[in-house]
């Protein structure tokens, strides 16, 4: 798979184009991934490690982020998620990990996760996330809530895997420790993003949410 970012300053989105590049991969139903709200560093290492997360489904033989070169050991986390895949534009003389300047919590719009224990002299950022406002299953919009940053990559990947990705786009090649929500059910799962995330130097914590007060109330 081939995937191409850019920002569209008009519409304040940032986008990711999938374009297919070999035989082996598959298709999505979009081919584009949306993240609006959020600067993004279009240069930051995490971007494509993000992406594989967002889309390990759809890869196939050969991994191909335009415009980055990334170093040996994000190459690496990326090969944790794509065993299959061939990275291109790889930097063997980079090493450079993750700077853990700032510590992130992540979760969905209208969910309140457990406060993680945080330690240690990193910052500590709180951001959440919501998808497309129309519930597929009920048809309805009830319960809704907009988060700060909006996307489309729901459609592409797990809400565990969302959170990730959105927390590694949102603390950029400074993320410490990374606080998601709503740990997946498939356990292999976790511990494929936990140990890929690790490689370079990102500590990952899944914690469980709740329903904020408010709309369960109004549920």
């Amino acid at each position: 798979m081939h995937y191409k970012a850019s920002y569209n300053e008009t519409l304040g989105e940032t986008h990711i184009d999938l374009t297919s590049n070999n035989y082996s991969d598959a298709w999505p139903m979009l081919r584009r991934l949306v993240f609006r709200k959020m600067p993004i560093d279009l240069g930051a290492q995490c971007l494509p490690l993000a992406t594989a997360i967002l889309t390990r489904s759809y890869c196939g033989d050969v991994f191909d982020f335009g415009g980055i070169r990334v170093g040996s050991d994000y190459a690496d986390a990326i090969r944790t998620l794509l065993p299959q895949a061939n990275i291109v534009h790889v930097d063997g003389f980079n090493r450079t990990f993750s700077t853990a300047e700032v510590d992130v919590i992540v979760n969905r719009a209208g969910k309140t996760p457990a406060s993680p224990q945080h330690a240690g002299n990193a910052p500590l950022a709180r951001v959440d996330w919501s998808g497309d406002f129309v519930n597929a299953e009920s048809r309805s919009s009830r319960g809704f809530a907009f988060g700060a940053v909006q996307t489309n990559a729901a459609f592409f990947a797990d809400p565990f895997s969302v959170s990730v990705a959105v927390g590694l786009l949102f603390g950029r090649d400074r993320c410490g420790n990374l606080y998601v929500s709503h740990p997946p059910a498939d356990r292999r799962l976790y511990e494929t993003i936990r140990e890929a995330l690790r490689t370079v130097g990102i500590t990952l914590e899944a914690m469980v949410e709740q329903d904020e007060p408010a709309l369960a109330k109004a549920s």
